[in-house]
């Protein structure tokens, strides 16, 4: 991947419901909408079933210091139902805590 406007990505995330169940993978695509270096990043992402169903979605996030950090602010819009849309609302909260550790940890170049 390239960190540019219209360069495209691709990144696999991997989910297991149950220690013992086996592991869903989910390929998520799309190319960056926009970049400001330490300010916003916009991308569009597609995934297929039980994702975004094949919509192409725009995720936005945006970053503001603050005293305590960096302020982070998800939106994630343009679902093709309202289903689609009530499993990411429900799915989010859980990714973000899962990624708070290694960002706490994480001290920049």
């Amino acid at each position: 991947m390239r960190a540019e406007v219209n360069a495209p990505f691709f990144f696999e995330t991997e989910y297991r419901q149950k220690v013992e169940g086996a592991a869903e993978r989910h390929p998520h695509y799309g190319p960056f909408l926009q970049l400001l270096a330490d300010r916003l990043n916009q991308l569009t992402r597609v995934t297929g079933a039980g994702g975004t169903e094949g919509a192409q979605t725009v995720v936005t996030v945006e970053l503001t210091p603050g005293k305590e950090g960096t302020r982070l602010r998800l939106t994630h819009a343009g679902f093709a139902s309202a289903a689609a849309c009530d499993v990411h609302r429900g799915a989010w909260p859980m990714i973000l805590e899962h990624l708070e550790k290694p960002l706490a940890l994480y001290d920049g170049p």
